[in-house]
């Protein structure tokens, strides 16, 4: 396992997996801006998810299903299952009329309505197809970064390269099934790191989470555990003055501050149990975040988090 952020920054694909709104989005963004940073050529890739790397990284378009360049060393995209299933197919028929007379006939269309997990397939297969993908002789970018879909619809997408290979033993289909899953079960290659809330729900769902991964023989990074509340709120100075304001007449304005600390203090404390907990199961090494003050992140945000990376 590496522990490391640049452990996890040399692989050819990072998954960033969680439960919905632990803020998986913005750790993907700040993981890829911390690769390109250290001279990576990085591609961040959603799962046709609502548009919001375009506030993340200041760009002035929306980031669609068309890959989007940043900067010199960062590209972004936001994949439709649709879009991502044109690519494919004129990749597979090499030209694209072929393409529109096979695959987007009525009677192939209801086919492929009803094949079960081709929007997940077609999302993952490009984001695996960007991992080959070859410029000047050389891979195109060094790193994908995957910023997955919530938990169980991130599991049912890793388990379809080997269902699909399953049900399709021969033909293209069937070899980039079995590329796309050898890749997600390389630990040279592929790491998955768990996004999680020093909270009682998003840490049970991180163990069940870790357990699935496991079972899918995806190689596990280290636990990002983020918006921890800050330690200064536990240190004993910190808690003398709160145990002498409790018993002690103090002016409005101060009573509103010392209740806000004491209510940091609890969540802290809260969060150092939560996290002895998840240091035994799923005993994966953690990075902690820090809660920003700010309600809508931005690129400054975004920066300092990449620099906290840094410092892992």
């Amino acid at each position: 396992m590496d522990s490391s952020i640049d452990g996890l920054l040399g692989k050819r694909l990072l998954l960033v997996v969680g439960k919905g709104g632990v803020g998986r989005t913005t750790v993907a963004v700040a993981l890829a801006r911390r690769a390109s940073r250290a001279g990576k050529r990085v591609l961040l890739a959603q799962t046709n998810a609502p548009e919001s790397l375009t506030s993340l990284l200041g760009g002035e378009t929306g980031i669609g299903p068309t890959v989007t360049v940043i900067d010199e060393r960062l590209s972004a995209v936001n994949m439709s299952p649709k879009m991502a299933l044109r690519e494919y197919g004129v990749l597979l028929l090499k030209y694209e009329p072929i393409y529109r007379a096979f695959f987007e006939n009525k009677p192939m269309r209801s086919f492929l309505a009803a094949f079960p997990g081709l929007d997940y397939w077609t999302m993952l297969g490009k984001a695996w197809w960007h991992t080959t993908e070859v410029q000047d002789g050389r891979h195109k970018y060094d790193l994908v970064v995957l910023d997955a879909p919530a938990s169980g619809h991130a599991v049912a997408m890793l388990r379809i390269p080997e269902a699909v290979a399953s049900a399709m033993p021969k033909g293209p289909l069937a070899r980039d099934a079995l590329l796309a899953h050898d890749l997600l079960t390389d630990p040279k290659r592929t790491a998955a790191t768990i996004v999680t809330l020093p909270e009682e729900l998003p840490a049970r769902e991180t163990v069940k989470l870790a357990r699935d991964l496991r079972e899918l023989r995806i190689p596990l990074g280290p636990l990002v555990v983020n918006a921890m509340p800050p330690g200064e709120a536990v240190e004993p100075g910190v808690a003398k003055v709160l145990a002498a304001a409790a018993h002690a007449a103090v002016p409005a304005n101060l009573a509103g501050v010392l209740a806000g600390t004491a209510i940091l203090a609890a969540r802290r404390r809260d969060a150092e149990r939560i996290l002895e907990e998840l240091a035994s199961d799923p005993g994966l090494p953690t990075i902690h975040l820090p809660r920003l003050p700010k309600g809508r992140l931005g690129p400054e945000e975004v920066e300092h988090l990449a620099g906290l990376l840094e410092e892992r």
